[in-house]
C-alpha cells in the first residue's frame, strides 16, 4: 500500500458494506465464526458499525435483516443492501481489517467530510 494513500469516506463505505453483506449472509449459518469477523472497531463508519452491531447482536439471519431494515442510516440504501447477495465479497471483511490497521499507523488517510 502507498504510503500515504487517501481515501474518500464514501470508498470506505462501500467496502465496509461489501464486508457486512458477506457477514450477514454467513454468520447466523455458521460459516463464519465471531473470530473471523473484524472487530467492530475495524469499521470506520458510524453506518457499517450499526450494520455490524445489528447483525451480531440478532439470534438470527432474520432477526438481523429485520433490525436492519429499521435503521435509518445517511448514505444506506438499507432496501438495496438487504436485496444484495454477499457470496463474491468474501475478501472484504479481511479488507475492512487491512484499511483499519493502516489508517491506524498511518500509512492510509481518509478524507475529510
Amino acid at each position: 500500500m502507498a504510503s500515504r494513500e487517501t481515501l474518500k469516506p464514501i470508498d470506505v463505505l462501500r467496502h465496509e458494506l461489501k464486508a457486512l453483506r458477506y457477514i450477514l449472509d454467513n454468520y447466523h449459518s455458521g460459516k463464519l465464526e465471531r473470530t473471523d469477523l473484524p472487530p467492530r472497531d475495524d469499521f470506520m463508519s458510524a453506518q457499517g458499525r450499526e450494520i455490524f452491531d445489528a447483525i451480531v447482536a440478532a439470534p438470527s439471519r432474520a432477526a438481523a435483516e429485520e433490525k436492519i431494515g429499521e435503521l435509518e442510516l445517511d448514505e444506506v440504501d438499507i432496501d438495496s443492501f438487504l436485496r444484495l447477495s454477499g457470496a463474491h465479497y468474501y475478501t472484504y471483511p479481511a479488507l475492512v481489517r487491512e484499511r483499519a490497521a493502516a489508517i491506524r499507523a498511518g500509512t492510509l488517510k481518509v478524507q475529510d467530510a
